[in-house]
C-alpha cells in the first residue's frame, strides 16, 4: 500500500497539484487499496491517477466480485470500518462500478480554481 500511495503522490506532484489535495488523495488511495486487499481475492489491483481541468481523480480496480462497497458508520469500539467514510469525507465525489471481472472505485477531489488555470 505504501507503493500505491507513493505512486499517486508522485504523479500528482508532477502535475503540480496542491499539497493538501495530494495528501487527501494519498489517504483515499490508502483506504481504497486496503479495501481491495482485505475484502477481495484479487491477484492484481490497478491504481490510476489522472487530472482534468477541474479535479484530481484516483481509480482503484480490483478483481473482487463481492458487491458494491458502501460507506458505513463504525461503532466507537470497532477497530475497522471507517475507510469508506473517510473517502466520503475527503473526496468531492466517489463512486463504485461493478465490472464483469471485478470492481472499480473512483474518487475525485475538486481542484482550486488557480490550479486549473495552470493546466
Amino acid at each position: 500500500m505504501a507503493h500505491a500511495r507513493a505512486h499517486a503522490a508522485d504523479a500528482l506532484r508532477q502535475w503540480q497539484i496542491d499539497d493538501d489535495i495530494v495528501e487527501a488523495l494519498r489517504l483515499i488511495v490508502s483506504e481504497l487499496v486496503t479495501n481491495a486487499v482485505v475484502h477481495t481475492a484479487s491477484r492484481t489491483i490497478e491504481i490510476t491517477v489522472s487530472v482534468t481541468a477541474t479535479e484530481a481523480v484516483v481509480t482503484v480496480t480490483d478483481q473482487g466480485l463481492f458487491g458494491t462497497p458502501v460507506a458505513r458508520e463504525a461503532r466507537p469500539e470497532e477497530e475497522h470500518g471507517r475507510g469508506l467514510a473517510l473517502v466520503e469525507a475527503l473526496a468531492t465525489r466517489w463512486e463504485s462500478t461493478p465490472l464483469a471481472d471485478g470492481t472499480q472505485v473512483e474518487a475525485a477531489v475538486t481542484l482550486p480554481e488557480q490550479a486549473t488555470d495552470a493546466l
